[in-house]
């Protein structure tokens, strides 16, 4: 198994998003990962869920990830639009995170379980290598996805 496809299972994407590179910095510690959806693949309409040919990408947008091993890993990706005669040009979604995060919906997850072990905003920055306002952000996004159940 290559990289790619091994990267493709572990983020359990579907066809047709697939990982298109990925690279390593063992400097640094960190794995990046590109994923994209083919331009000859037709995407769904976020608003009325119609098929339509992909219109152009938005510019590259990244997302962290959980850790593989050691290594930070982020993901980037150009996301698709499609142009819907109903409703204009839109974004369409991604499946591993929630609209104008910056963070995977799996990296979200564990950043919570984090605050919710620690029950302290410092020790989990230092646990997750984030900022105060990134866990205190993650942090109100889940306290609102809570109280709108």
């Amino acid at each position: 198994m290559q990289d790619k496809e091994l990267y493709q299972q572990l983020l359990g994407l579907k066809q047709p998003w697939r990982v298109s590179e990925v690279e390593v910095d063992f400097e640094v510690h960190k794995v990046d990962l590109w994923v994209e959806w083919p331009k000859e693949e037709q995407a769904s309409c976020p608003e009325c869920k119609k098929q339509h040919i992909i219109y152009d990408h938005r510019g590259e947008r990244q997302w962290r990830h959980l850790d593989t091993m050691q290594f930070q890993t982020i993901l980037h990706c150009r996301i698709p639009r499609v142009k819907c005669l109903e409703h204009g040009v839109k974004s369409i979604e991604v499946p591993w995170a929630g609209k104008k995060s910056q963070f995977t919906a799996l990296f979200e997850r564990l950043a919570i379980d984090v605050l919710l072990g620690c029950q302290n905003q410092t020790k989990a920055m230092e646990l997750l290598k984030l900022s105060w306002y990134e866990v205190h952000h993650i942090q109100e996004k889940a306290v609102q996805r809570g109280l709108e159940r």
